[in-house]
């Protein structure tokens, strides 16, 4: 077998001779769906030998510095990547060990990799003044409630094992491979539980001991090692693997002393950085393994970053993460103040990265996982993402004025300098929509169904996935029963749309939902501010399970 990591030996990829089969499953729709980009079946493998789902895609415009550092996506050049981004995170933290063995000795602090980090005094004042009325924003939740029985019987998952029903990991790593496809439904089921890597940071080990093993025998899986693009991506779950389980250890070191702490980094590491921060490299291998840009696909990884970070912002500040992707520009590490004019800015160029991944790109692997981002935190009893949204509606200047929002993109290295600080460059982006809700691209790709019912669901679909939302958010009344009202409505319309097959239906409809949280109704930018009022909790701890 390939490997390109120094795995530890309780982690080498064998399955168990004594360990029963924990692979015995498939994920498909009740009904058969449709042949999506370039008439690829959504299983691929389907009516072809060999060859099946990889073809010459488009290489798009742009992504130039994304395209110096990635290349052809070769295994080798990601694993070389695995290695720069450990480094750069082990040296961040190496400098808290100085500091640690010089006071030791009786010496004085040694220089630091980190930067110390506060919020302005305007900030600081609006703080006090929401908690004095009570408006406080619980700690992050642990993310283990189990799906509905109405979901898992929807998605045929009622038995699979107890690691992949969680809401955070059905709606996460789960429904991201339902959007995206497979060579075939065994091997969709077995690339849902390669991709549980991500929940290593999320403490899912230590609630789940079975964990470990299904890792173990999705990335050994001979039947789906042997599919097209199967053999990368799970050589990339190992690369991401390394560097998670790394910069964990670090974590769980020194989580007492990087509270208000951030690591400084330059545009080039902080693409590096990121793309490993996806925990999610496997699907990236794949892509490129199956012929999508390898210089998109990268950027949309690195996009993911931001996608989760925007609504942890104020959390991280308290808790001891020395990795948001706000928070690392220089536009904030410079001053070590974060401040309301310096964050939009930084909102408004990740915003921009992601656009044409939303809306020109739509149908890609990897946007298509960006965009589960969105809806995950409604969904998965984790991020409280529309509590967040309506404590920082006041903040959050732009909101609600959708039709009066310029749409407009650019790629990483055009929004920010080569030290990591916002240009302020964007450019207009094509073919936009009319920024109402709906809007004039969702009304008309509606309509062009002739079948009613059809046309009602996706009608419901909308509105769950962006006026629903947007209404309670507009309301300003905070009310957890609502809350948990709307992400279980979300939660089973994507599983019905699932398990109707109307894949590329759902996911269009979702990445322009996503599109409008950006850049239209800026739902996500209300949500960062909303983080600010994070009631410290977590302070000095990890924002995962501990032991």
């Amino acid at each position: 077998m390939d490997c390109y990591v120094d795995s530890p030996k309780q982690e080498q990829s064998s399955v168990r001779s004594d360990s029963p089969n924990l692979l015995d499953h498939q994920i498909a729709p009740a009904i058969s769906p449709k042949s999506t980009l370039q008439n690829i079946p959504y299983f691929w493998g389907k009516g072809s030998d060999e060859g099946a789902g990889t073809s010459s895609f488009p290489i798009h415009r742009g992504y130039v510095e994304a395209s110096s550092i990635i290349g052809d996506g070769n295994l080798g050049t990601m694993a070389k990547l695995g290695t720069q981004a450990l480094q750069y995170v082990n040296e961040a933290f190496s400098h808290l060990s100085s500091t640690r063995a010089s006071t030791a000795n009786g010496q004085g602090p040694a220089g630091s990799g980190l930067t110390s980090i506060r919020l302005s005094p305007s900030l600081q004042k609006w703080r006090q003044d929401q908690f004095a009325l009570g408006r406080i924003l619980p700690a992050k939740g642990p993310g283990l409630t189990r799906a509905s029985p109405t979901v898992l019987t929807l998605l045929g998952a009622e038995d699979w094992p107890r690691p992949l029903l969680t809401n955070d990991a059905l709606f996460g790593s789960g429904m991201a491979n339902m959007f995206i496809g497979a060579y075939d439904p065994a091997t969709l089921f077995s690339n849902y539980c390669t991709d549980m890597a991500f929940y290593y940071e999320h403490g899912y080990h230590k609630v789940f001991p079975e964990l470990g093993e299904l890792l173990r025998q999705s990335v050994a899986d001979e039947q789906a090692r042997r599919t097209p693009a199967g053999r990368e991506r799970r050589i990339a779950v190992e690369i991401g693997l390394r560097y998670i389980r790394g910069k964990i250890a670090l974590e769980e070191e020194f989580k007492g002393a990087v509270a208000y702490k951030m690591a400084p980094m330059d545009r080039r590491t902080a693409q590096v950085v990121f793309l490993l921060e996806s925990s999610l490299m496997s699907m990236g291998a794949e892509a490129i393994a199956r012929g999508f840009d390898p210089a998109a696909t990268m950027s949309d990884l690195v996009f993911s970053s931001p996608g989760t970070d925007v609504v942890d912002v104020g959390s991280d500040i308290l808790n001891s993460e020395v990795l948001n992707s706000f928070l690392n520009t220089t536009d904030i590490t410079g001053s070590g103040i974060v401040s309301e004019e310096a964050l939009r800015r930084v909102y408004d160029a990740y915003a921009h990265t992601g656009a044409r991944m939303l809306t020109e790109r739509w149908s890609e692997p990897i946007g298509r996982m960006c965009a589960i981002l969105f809806c995950w935190h409604i969904q998965n009893d984790r991020h409280m993402f529309l509590r967040r949204a309506v404590l920082g509606r006041e903040k959050a200047k732009r909101f609600g004025r959708t039709e009066e929002q310029p749409q407009r993109e650019g790629d990483f290295d055009e929004v920010f300098d080569e030290s990591f600080h916002t240009t302020g460059f964007s450019r207009p982006l094509k073919d936009t929509c009319n920024g109402m809700d709906p809007c004039d691209q969702v009304e008309r790709c509606i309509s062009s169904f002739r079948d009613n019912a059809k046309k009602d669901s996706l009608t419901h679909l909308w509105w769950c996935l962006s006026t629903g939302p947007l209404k309670y958010v507009e309301l300003g009344v905070l009310s957890k029963a609502r809350e948990d009202e709307l992400g279980e409505m979300s939660r089973l319309a994507m599983a019905s749309f699932y398990s109707k097959g109307l894949i590329d239906e759902m996911t269009w409809l979702l990445l322009h939902a996503v599109h409008h949280a950006w850049q239209i109704n800026r739902l996500f930018e209300t949500a960062m501010f909303g983080s600010l009022l994070d009631n410290g909790e977590l302070k000095g701890k990890l924002d995962r399970i501990d032991d």
